[in-house]
């Protein structure tokens, strides 16, 4: 079959069309090639930069004050790629790069930076967060939140154990944030209509739920058993529960909602209303995959169908992937075939 272009054009009209930005840099940190979207994003149109040095001869990105070493020069000596790294550029984007190490034979022959402006994304998720402090009670609920850790990790099947493999610092806050935009996602496909549910209830309880939770003292590389290192659940949503309503009178409704959201529903007393148990439900529903999503980059998918709610989710855990659908008047919960 005859070529419709040359192998270095074809190559050429890749790189003019890609949205994502792409650098070049040899073994001495010095610029080799920029692609049209990178000259564009850092204001490069027109520029001598080709063999410049990437941080002492030009102005791409700025460091961060508390940066340890500077990731290019961590990739050389390492060998290892940096993934998802933010930088503010010097024309005011937000650049979330890539940095991938180029090894020929073993010798590290430079670095390929890509990187996507994420600028508007950065935004929004600034507007979110300012919008959501906003709806805090006060400052203390906001500083626990804050300061309440969450730990990425991996889990072995066979021993039990997780290895704690990244430290979310701020992933009390992050949890919240993340119910709530799975709940404003929910609204969009109907689920206020369901008889039982109150937004503006379980947007209270989500922001008290963990306001009791305790977390151990971790660190990367730590292998533990999670059932021995992490308090159960009832305890800090019991603690949760007190706090909202001794401290904050919340409704009755709210504290009872918080105070079982870990227990299984065989669990809870015969004095729990059968009217919350829809809200129970979703609550529950919302908690797990907002756990996932902030702990370890799940996705969901949703769909709503009267008073029955289908999720799709995908998660690093292999038993938690697939599509659930939950009845939330009768709790009945079944896994679809794929």
């Amino acid at each position: 079959m005859e070529k419709i272009v040359s192998e270095g054009r074809f190559l050429e009209y890749i790189l003019n069309s890609m949205d994502e930005s792409l650098i070049l840099i040899d073994q001495n940190l010095k610029i080799q090639y920029v692609n049209p979207s990178g000259e564009r994003l850092f204001g490069l149109e027109g520029l001598p930069y080709q063999g410049k040095h990437i941080y002492n001869e030009s102005k791409f990105v700025q460091l961060p004050f508390n940066y340890d070493k500077k990731v290019l020069d961590e990739v050389l000596q390492t060998g290892k790629a940096r993934k998802d790294v933010l930088r503010k550029t010097f024309t005011g984007r937000t650049l979330s790069m890539n940095a991938i190490p180029l090894v020929e034979e073993g010798v590290k022959k430079g670095v390929l930076v890509t990187g996507k402006d994420v600028t508007d994304i950065v935004d929004m998720q600034n507007e979110i967060d300012m919008a959501f402090a906003l709806t805090l009670p006060n400052s203390k609920v906001e500083y626990k939140l804050k300061n309440t850790v969450e730990y990425n990790d991996i889990y072995d099947p066979q021993t039990k154990m997780i290895t704690i493999t990244g430290i979310i610092s701020d992933g009390g806050y992050r949890h919240v944030v993340n119910c709530l935009k799975l709940l404003s996602h929910l609204y969009q496909k109907g689920i206020a209509k369901v008889i039982g549910i109150d937004k503006d209830q379980l947007v209270q309880a989500f922001i008290f739920h963990d306001l009791g939770k305790t977390q151990p003292v971790l660190s990367i590389g730590d292998i533990v058993d999670p059932k021995k290192a992490f308090e159960d659940g009832k305890l800090h949503a019991y603690r949760g529960a007190e706090i909202a309503k001794q401290f904050y009178s919340v409704h009755e409704d709210i504290v009872e909602i918080i105070r079982y959201h870990h227990h299984g529903e065989h669990e809870l007393p015969g004095t729990f209303p059968w009217r919350l148990r829809p809200m129970y439900r979703l609550f529950q529903v919302v908690d797990g995959l907002s756990a996932s999503i902030t702990r370890g980059g799940g996705k969901v998918e949703f769909s709503v169908q009267d008073c029955t709610l289908t999720i799709t989710e995908i998660n690093h855990r292999p038993q938690y992937n697939g599509t659930w659908q939950v009845d939330l008047f009768t709790g009945t919960k079944r896994r679809l075939e794929s």
